[in-house]
């Protein structure tokens, strides 16, 4: 019965791995490499920064790594300044939203990776038991005990956050010029961080308006999101891709059915399934009742945000959107891709940011009439 039991196992090893083949390739937006956040949590500053290597890529034919761990830094610096002045009661922690790294790049600027590499803050990250967010938020909390507060507390806070991560260069020279990161965002990236506008699908505001998303990483509930039926969500994400662009996606990674580490696949199912590898497994029905539903019960959260470059197609024709990750190459059969469903997408897939070029005039005629405080 052992060896009956044994056999089974390796029989259904087998078969799951021979099933870890990619659904047809119908779209895929030429980006650049996969790289790796770590445990770092700033998948919103990965995935929105290959969204605009990716737009350097079509636009210039030059394949710029960027550095993601600066504009996180900044970012840092700006929950800071706000934890600080609402003495301790708003939300300080590593995660952020695709907004939150467009606004870092507006207000301090891009610089390659080479002049402030990932791999520093990224190792710190894998090896320490205490994360960047929690030391920092450590200090902070220090300086709050004593009134009036150390005037020259923030000089401390980046000490303290460029001790471990690194220090950026003021200044640095590329491709035989100098530039500041403002001047290099401005001049060589292009960057406007008005190109671009975040879409969701809920029913607790009105459709066709906009309104800030209601989840902890919107810290500042300032960004206003275009509300749309979830159907047009879902179309609109084919079309930008179908169109040539390519999109970020703030997604649900830890509900049931999500497995792109063993398998690649996320699909919408009841159980998370542990081998099955096949793309066409039947899903559950996605609907915008009960994607409201599990969103306003909490069990859709946001959790991570990926770089969405394509759209591919199983052998049965069921959809699949091709999603960037940036846990490395390493993660999951297919080098650092994953493939979602748009049953799975339907139900955890809470918003995404789009290029404005990507839009049919009438979601740019939403978009023209949002005013957006940016911190």
């Amino acid at each position: 019965m052992a060896k009956f039991t044994v056999l089974v196992l390796l029989v259904t090893i087998s078969y799951a791995k021979a099933q870890n083949v990619a659904p047809q390739t119908i779209k895929q937006i030429t980006a650049g490499t996969v790289k790796n956040q770590g445990e770092t949590n700033t998948c919103w500053s990965f995935s929105t920064t290959s969204l605009i290597e990716t737009e350097q890529i079509q636009k210039q034919q030059k394949d710029i790594d960027l550095s993601e761990l600066y504009t996180a830094r900044n970012l840092y610096i700006e929950k800071a300044k706000r934890y600080i002045l609402s003495n301790g009661t708003t939300l300080f922690e590593a995660g952020g939203l695709s907004h939150d790294a467009l606004y870092g790049i507006e207000k301090y600027g891009a610089i390659p990776d080479q002049f402030y590499e990932r791999k520093k803050g990224v190792s710190f990250s894998e090896s320490s038991r205490t994360q960047l967010d929690e030391i920092l938020k450590g200090y902070l909390d220090s300086v709050l005990k004593t009134k009036p507060i150390d005037a020259n507390w923030l000089n401390g806070f980046i000490k303290k956050h460029d001790a471990i991560a690194g220090t950026p260069p003021e200044k640095f020279a590329w491709g035989g010029q100098e530039y500041t990161p403002i001047t290099f965002a401005k001049d060589v990236l292009k960057f406007n961080p008005d190109d671009y506008v975040t879409i969701t699908s809920f029913t607790h505001h009105p459709f066709y308006s906009s309104f800030p998303l209601e989840i902890p990483d919107n810290f500042l509930l300032g960004e206003k999101y275009i509300n749309v039926p979830l159907e047009e969500l879902i179309t609109i994400t084919k079309e930008t891709v179908e169109k040539g662009f390519s999109l970020v996606v703030d997604m649900d990674v830890s509900n049931n059915g999500w497995n792109t580490q063993t398998s690649g696949y996320a699909l919408f199912e009841n159980s998370r399934f542990s081998n099955v590898a096949n793309p066409d497994t039947v899903e559950m029905p996605y609907s915008q009742p009960l994607r409201q539903q599990l969103f306003e019960t909490l069990v859709t959260q946001d959790d991570h945000l990926i770089h969405i470059t394509g759209i591919a197609k199983s052998k049965n024709g069921k959809l699949f959107f091709i999603l960037k990750d940036s846990f490395g190459k390493n993660n999951g059969p297919f080098k650092g891709f994953d493939y979602i469903s748009v049953n799975y997408f339907g139900i955890n897939a809470l918003s995404i940011t789009v290029p404005k070029k990507a839009l049919d005039q009438k979601y740019l005629n939403l978009a023209d009439n949002l005013t957006v405080r940016r911190f």
